[in-house]
């Protein structure tokens, strides 16, 4: 059993990195904009696993996206620490940070948690417009040279194809999460607490788990957003982010499956960018899109698959 978890592990790692290298003969805008929405799925994941999994409603995506764009940068060309640990370090402290809120937010649900989660986000905007030199203030800081070992100079394009590879591994890892036991504790918080509790399922620390979780992922893709972008400027970090990938969520389903997770970023991102030069008329098709999908899937692209699964396999039945 332990082999075969094993082999699986490597396998999707291979995966990875050959859709990585797949992407990385692209031209340089197309190959920028698969690692944008590489970056778009990591973190709609992480809020399908917050929102549709433990049914916590937040608006902090933003703010955590800051974290780790912002605290990648800091660590290395303020305190000169080696990309490798950067990274790693504020990841860490997105996930403690996250953590911090879930505490704080515990009697919190609703729209009273997203109005919470939302003055959470100002006061980190707040904080970066004000941070003087250490933030860059109003301007944002520009991302140095990165390197690592044997890589004197990480390119874009090479940012770009490591957040293909980061995207299957969260993508993989927040799978089997959702179907371990503490994925399954999260679906009876979100569906009946009382119930969940006389399970014996300690809600507040599934909450705070939920919590932890989905900021450290989402601050790793902001470590991505800021290197891929090479600028960090707090006005990419507003509420309308936030609002962006809440509706990621909604139209890809708040079930806690996240089939929808990959497939409304592509709907909605990745093909409006690919229709840029349509001008004014790319909001049109953006909208279009958003409109046809809320009236023929209200309940999400997940849903929907999931109910024609349910059709397939009772036609089969009823054929055998």
């Amino acid at each position: 059993m332990n082999l075969f978890r094993k082999n699986s592990v490597v396998a999707i790692f291979l995966l990875g990195l050959l859709l990585a290298v797949i992407a990385s003969f692209l031209p340089s805008y197309k190959l920028f904009l698969v690692g944008q929405l590489s970056i778009v799925i990591i973190v709609t994941v992480a809020l399908t696993v917050l929102m549709g999994g433990a049914g916590l409603l937040a608006l902090s995506s933003a703010a955590f996206m800051a974290v780790g764009a912002y605290g990648a940068v800091i660590c290395v060309s303020t305190f000169n620490l080696p990309l490798l640990v950067a990274v790693p370090l504020v990841v860490v402290f997105g996930g403690i940070f996250g953590g911090v809120l879930g505490f704080i937010t515990l009697r919190m649900s609703g729209f009273y948690l997203a109005i919470a989660t939302l003055g959470l986000l100002q006061l980190v905007l707040v904080g970066l417009k004000h941070g003087g030199t250490l933030t860059g203030g109003g301007y944002g800081l520009v991302v140095p040279v990165l390197s690592i070992p044997f890589i004197p100079e990480i390119t874009v394009e090479r940012i770009a194809s490591f957040s293909v590879l980061l995207m299957v591994l969260v993508l993989d890892g927040s799978r089997k999460i959702m179907r371990s036991r503490i994925g399954r504790a999260w679906l009876a918080v979100r569906d009946n607490e009382p119930a969940a509790q006389m399970q014996g399922i300690n809600i507040s620390q599934m909450k705070i788990l939920a919590f932890i979780y989905s900021s450290a992922v989402i601050s790793l893709a902001g470590t991505l957003h800021g290197f891929l972008l090479g600028v960090t400027n707090p006005n990419a970090y507003m509420v309308n982010l936030s609002i962006f990938h809440i509706t990621l969520v909604v139209v890809g389903g708040m079930t806690g499956s996240l089939v929808g997770a990959v497939i409304s970023p592509i709907i909605l991102y990745f093909l409006p960018e690919v229709f840029s030069a349509l001008g004014e008329w790319r909001d049109f098709f953006y909208g279009l899109i958003l409109l046809l999908s809320l009236v023929f899937m209200p309940m999400g692209i997940s849903s929907k698959i999931q109910l024609l699964k349910a059709r397939l396999l009772s036609r089969k039945r009823v054929q055998l």
